[in-house]
């Protein structure tokens, strides 16, 4: 019985194994060929899939860094310079550290409390504006976790996390002593003034005025002003100017109305940097002398 080969049409003997003209093996059947590519297609997307997966957190590590340095070019000079460039160094740093963890020394565990621990540190130093690389930092921890396991062999190089966390906890505090610190000397108040006159009829109305310059970027400021009693209670309360993204470098201009019967004997001007603030960016008291205005 004559045969032709599958590949190259050749005439054959009916007991040939290989094609004498191209070499084809005529043993194989196109329907195993076709399982055996689609299988190993298969398995080299499977492969490729997989290679993605473990190496997302990597990818998200990486992607973090970059994040930090884009968050702390970004962050407003009230922040402090050093606390932004601060900022910038743990995050690059901390980052291949934990990558280092990850990948060559395989600690997952002791990598995941590490990535935590920087973008914690971050946002210490420059606040709301590292929020982002926080939240990348964590969700690189929890994948890690997932994908690369729990596991933590040595145990000396726990103290490089617990190092810093410790850090954390000591630069929250000199953070935020910074960061009062470079706000108050960013607000200048100056001009102040006061009007208050008795119109006859058994009130006392007018005026406290004054300008306010800011020399820095804040989301929102206000200047709150108590009038006081000879006992230094509080007759009223009132906002003499508040702005939210004030312009840096601009002067702004205070007015407090006073209306009530009794005559205030001081006025206390304050400066906060949001409505609930209990630490004020500046204060200062001024005497009021009332007049007849009738």
């Amino acid at each position: 019985m004559v045969q032709y080969c599958r590949k190259c049409g050749k005439e054959l003997e009916d007991d040939a194994e290989f094609c004498d003209g191209c070499g084809f093996n005529l043993n194989n059947h196109p329907t195993e060929d076709k399982q055996e590519l689609n299988k190993k297609i298969k398995q080299t997307s499977q492969k490729d899939k997989n290679d993605f997966i473990t190496k997302l957190p990597l990818s998200l590590a990486i992607i973090s860094i970059i994040v930090v340095i884009a968050e702390g070019l970004g962050t407003p000079m009230i922040m402090g310079w050093d606390n932004i460039m601060l900022a910038i160094a743990i995050g690059i740093i901390g980052g291949i550290i934990g990558i280092i963890l990850m990948e060559k020394i395989d600690e997952p565990l002791i990598a995941s409390v590490e990535f935590i621990a920087t973008g914690a540190l971050v946002y210490s130093f420059i606040g709301r504006f590292g929020d982002i690389s926080l939240i990348i930092f964590i969700i690189t921890a929890i994948l890690t976790l997932y994908f690369k396991g729990h596991s933590a062999n040595n145990k000396k190089l726990w103290t490089i996390p617990i190092l810093t966390i410790v850090l954390l906890f000591v630069l929250l505090i000199a953070s935020g002593a910074l960061y009062q610190i470079n706000a108050e000397n960013s607000v200048i108040v100056g001009n102040l003034s006061q009007n208050i006159t008795n119109d006859g009829y058994g009130y006392y109305n007018g005026y406290v005025t004054g300008d306010i310059k800011v020399d820095s970027s804040f989301d929102y400021l206000c200047v709150n002003v108590n009038f006081l009693d000879n006992n230094g209670k509080v007759i009223d309360s009132t906002i003499g100017w508040n702005d939210l993204n004030p312009q840096s470098g601009k002067t702004y201009k205070i007015s407090a109305w006073y209306f009530e019967q009794q005559a205030p004997e001081k006025a206390e001007i304050s400066v906060v940097d949001s409505a609930d603030s209990t630490t004020p960016l500046y204060t200062e008291n001024i005497t009021i002398s009332t007049s007849s205005g009738v």
